[in-house]
């Protein structure tokens, strides 16, 4: 898949899609017929950092993921930690160029390869205001969620320790929206498993949800040492 000049970067990048995922590689359209039961679909992007090891020690930094703080102003889940996603549109290619661009639009980053699904699709239901109608309508909703891979994540030459490791998680160019994300962390498994044991008491990062931390964990259980 091509993603064409404009519509996220001044240059076209090429997205690699295992033969697992092309049956995403569909509009939106298309895919919402095949799947009657669904009004709208998200999707969102698992983004880790590669494991990196000392040349002097060969001690191993962990990888970590990206999450993402939603804005104080947010109407669902205000300073709440998510990863990077969002709604399909029906004037996507497809709805792996949905992710592709959502990914862009939150974090600046762009998608170079997909390498897995993570887990099922999460279902939940709203009920909005239906613009031809007037009338409240119920909603049916249906995330995917993927690991991928970024161009502007790269394997360092050289992690000498923790502090050059740090500054290489820092390193990563990223730019929000800030009427959508505040602030960006690098969360390690063992944070998002605080997480799931002291829930908001706890000293990581604040997720979304139970449910999502626990799609998180899976993806890096998922993931293993690559």
């Amino acid at each position: 898949m091509s993603v064409q000049p404009g519509a996220l970067s001044l240059k076209p990048i090429s997205i690699h899609i295992p033969p697992s995922l092309q049956h995403y590689a569909i509009p939106l359209r298309h895919f919402l017929a095949a799947n009657p039961k669904y009004d709208r679909l998200v999707c969102s992007a698992f983004i880790f950092t590669p494991p990196l090891s000392t040349h002097a020690t060969s001690h191993q930094f962990p990888s970590c993921l990206l999450l993402l703080q939603r804005a104080a102003h947010d109407t669902h889940y205000p300073s709440k930690w998510e990863v990077p996603g969002g709604s399909a549109k029906q004037d996507d290619p497809t709805i792996l160029h949905s992710l592709a661009r959502e990914i862009f639009e939150e974090t600046g980053l762009r998608l170079t390869r997909l390498l897995r699904q993570v887990g099922e699709g999460m279902e939940w239901t709203t009920e909005e205001t239906d613009e031809t109608t007037g009338n409240m309508k119920e909603y049916k909703w249906l995330k995917l969620s993927f690991h991928i891979e970024v161009a502007e994540i790269a394997k360092p030459q050289l992690i000498v320790d923790a502090a050059s490791f740090y500054e290489y998680l820092s390193s990563v160019p990223l730019q929000l929206d800030p009427e959508e994300h505040e602030y960006s962390t690098w969360a390690s498994e063992e944070d998002i498993r605080e997480f799931l044991q002291k829930g908001t008491e706890g000293e990581g990062p604040d997720i979304v949800s139970k449910e999502q931390a626990e799609r998180m964990l899976m993806a890096f259980e998922l993931k293993g040492g690559r």
